[in-house]
């Protein structure tokens, strides 16, 4: 159903570009009608076309119909219309992609950020059951032929992700101090502190970026506000540049806008955020690809103006401000 209150709703979010559309596929549709006709004026090839028929009618008066070529030409832009859920360009100068896909974020290709809290705790009791942390330990199940799991997948998770917290880099961003959340202490780190860890998600294993992007005050009541998540932010482009990532692509959701109820930054600005710093960095990430996952509901919802979004990658990838730099 999502999706086809989403196709619809492109018909008025992305009007300007469907009428767009529609002119180029009429003409295109015209001159396709034109080229027939002078086809036709060969009168062995007419004789041919008359003696050819499709359900009753002669193929030649298909051929010279305006109106089947002009019908053909509106549909094709009608359909086109879902393409405007997604946008992809290159930044100019340089073989890096910047993608805008609205869509389940497990179904992009590629490494996934997943946004977290700052204790790194797994357990539904903890985070709840609305974060796409949640979401990921509800799809897990081993690959198929592989032997089932001995827990849960919250608590696979919460053990995954503290072995891949022990490394050197994540226990330099430890902080002093312990957080007492549903019985049980945890480490804290410090906002935007990454942990990469490897699951089974839907069976297929896939390579995640734990991102610590909240503070969990209380079990299911994590916060965060601008400027804790736009330093999480750029953190994360820091310790890429420095480790790299193990895909060339890297899927990342607009970030802290969901169960952290972060409000004092819109959902389009952390979008826009996320697309500029990257342009700005992606020189020295080492990433051939940026999708940027937009929860469907938030479109819908009006959260998100993915026109304007889509401008401002657009204008991102033909101006980058890397054509200024000296060295």
């Amino acid at each position: 159903m999502s999706n086809i209150k989403v196709f619809f709703k492109n018909f008025t979010a992305g009007r300007k570009a469907l009428l767009k559309r529609m002119g180029i596929y009429l003409a295109s549709a015209l001159a396709v009608f034109e080229a027939a006709n002078i086809f036709l004026e060969d009168g062995a090839v007419a004789r041919w076309c008359e003696g050819v028929s499709l359900g009753g009618i002669s193929l030649k008066s298909v051929l010279t119909n305006v109106l089947l070529y002009l019908g053909a030409g509106a549909l094709f832009a009608i359909l086109r219309q879902g393409s405007f859920a997604h946008y992809c360009m290159n930044i100019a100068g340089t073989d890096v992609k910047i993608e805008i896909s609205m869509s389940d974020i497990f179904s992009n290709k590629g490494e996934i950020v997943v946004p977290c809290n700052t204790t790194f705790s797994g357990r539904k009791e903890v985070i709840g059951g609305r974060s796409i942390q949640t979401q990921m330990t509800d799809r897990l199940r081993p690959p198929k032929g592989g032997a089932p799991f001995t827990e849960s997948g919250d608590i696979l998770l919460e053990r995954t992700a503290e072995q891949a917290l022990s490394r050197p880099e994540c226990q330099a961003r430890r902080l002093p101090g312990q957080k007492a959340l549903a019985g049980r202490l945890y480490d804290i780190y410090e906002y935007g502190t990454m942990a990469p860890i490897r699951l089974p998600v839907d069976g297929r294993e896939r390579n995640i970026i734990l991102l610590a992007v909240a503070e969990m005050l209380e079990p299911d009541k994590p916060k965060t506000d601008g400027v804790h998540l736009m330093k999480s932010i750029d953190d994360m482009w820091e310790q890429i540049a420095k480790s790299r990532i193990r895909e060339q692509t890297l899927v990342v959701p607009i970030l802290g806008t969901g169960s952290a109820g972060i409000t004092d930054k819109p959902q389009q600005t952390v979008a826009r955020y996320i697309l500029r710093t990257f342009a700005d960095n992606a020189h020295r990430l080492g990433i051939k690809k940026l999708i940027l996952s937009v929860y469907p509901q938030d479109y819908l919802d009006d959260k998100i103006n993915l026109e304007e979004l889509r401008c401002y990658a657009d204008y991102l990838c033909r101006f980058p401000d890397s054509d200024f730099r000296i060295s």
